[in-house]
């Protein structure tokens, strides 16, 4: 039986995870900064650029996911966790699209240009400042969301590796 998710799918797992990490942070230290500041302004072209990079390597890595084979879920997890585990990691799947995604469209809605390391990415969406307010606000909801999903993530990482009892219940020795 496979113990282990394949190296690229770990190597995916962490450099998503660091960048998402990443990205909350900056987009919450950006979105504190006044509107007047010039950093705001300098941080937006990075935001977005890595904002589409992490979108990127997320399709990679459910195609990869899709055509490999999976460890199964330990036996000795109850049904509720079993449960727990599939939706966050379909929510996780889902977040991790939905956010770059709207993020585009609130810039794209608001008229900006929007580069990938300043290849520019055709706009799609005829400005509309409603639909652009909107589109900004429900792309930080979604990473607050996100945020509380990656907490419940790691609260279950801890509670299967410390608190559980078994050997077999030590999920991220199969994302190490």
């Amino acid at each position: 039986m496979q113990e282990k998710y394949s190296l690229a799918l770990r190597v995916l797992h962490w450099l998503i995870a660091l960048m998402l990490i990443v990205m909350i942070a900056v987009g919450w230290y950006m979105a504190g900064l006044p509107m007047e500041s010039e950093l705001k302004y300098e941080i937006y072209p990075v935001h977005k650029s890595f904002g589409i990079t992490v979108l990127g390597l997320v399709i990679i890595r459910i195609i990869v996911r899709l055509f490999s084979k999976n460890p199964p879920l330990p036996s000795s997890l109850a049904t509720w966790e079993r449960w727990l585990t599939k939706i966050t990691h379909f929510l996780f799947y889902v977040l991790m699209v939905a956010i770059p995604v709207v993020g585009y469209l609130s810039s794209d809605y608001q008229g900006f240009d929007v580069e990938w390391f300043g290849v520019p990415i055709p706009g799609l969406v005829a400005d509309n400042e409603d639909t652009a307010h909107l589109m900004h606000e429900l792309h930080e909801i979604l990473a607050y969301s996100l945020l509380l999903l990656i907490i419940l993530h790691l609260a279950g990482t801890i509670k299967h590796r410390w608190f559980d009892k078994g050997s077999d219940t030590d999920v991220l020795r199969r994302m190490l």
